[in-house]
């Protein structure tokens, strides 16, 4: 760079002594700084200009967006096993039912092994993609949802509508439409 600015020094100043013929003073000082400015200014350009004119560019960019791509999957790995063991911990000390710790660790081990595999897959995750949908395509009849059957007898009373707010039997208290347990008394519904 700061051959670029002496040498644009160095132009000006001959410049104005061999063709200008001036003569040493401040004002060609102040051309020759002047020159050496604009010089510095074309350096600084082209030092802008040439990663994006050249094709490598473009692949270190990719590289290096990659690697910010696989830093940050190994940061969330991280944070999924990390709280599996918390998980872990709370369903030892009895802080939760184990048919949620199952459903929870379930979960995260899921997630955990989609995240190890996309690292090990690397960049091609257009493969990855193609594996995830065949082993998606292959999933047995049995995963998927029950057919319809035929309507339950007539003697059995008939089950309140889905929108229908259920109400607690023990303390007659109108519940949400997904509660499971009474808001009021804590009794199952």
């Amino acid at each position: 760079m700061w051959l670029w600015g002496a040498a644009g020094f160095a132009a000006v100043l001959v410049y104005g002594l061999a063709i200008e013929r001036m003569r040493f003073a401040p004002p060609l000082v102040m051309l020759a700084l002047g020159g050496m400015t604009l010089a510095f200014a074309a350096a600084a350009l082209w030092r802008m200009i040439d990663p994006l004119a050249r094709p490598e560019s473009a692949v270190a960019a990719t590289t290096v967006a990659g690697r910010g791509i696989v830093r940050e999957l190994e940061r969330e790995k991280q944070l999924v096993l990390k709280a599996i063991k918390e998980i872990e911990l709370d369903f030892q000390m009895r802080k939760i039912a184990e048919r949620d710790y199952r459903e929870m660790v379930e979960r995260y081990r899921n997630r955990a092994m989609r995240l190890i595999s996309e690292l090990d897959a690397g960049g091609d995750y257009r493969g990855l993609i193609e594996k995830e949908l065949k082993l998606r395509l292959d999933l047995p009849e049995a995963v998927s949802p029950p057919t319809t059957k035929a309507e339950p007898p007539a003697s059995k009373a008939p089950s309140p509508a889905p929108s229908a707010r259920p109400i607690c039997g023990s303390c007659k208290t109108e519940n949400d439409t997904d509660a499971k347990f009474c808001k009021s008394c804590g009794g199952k519904i």
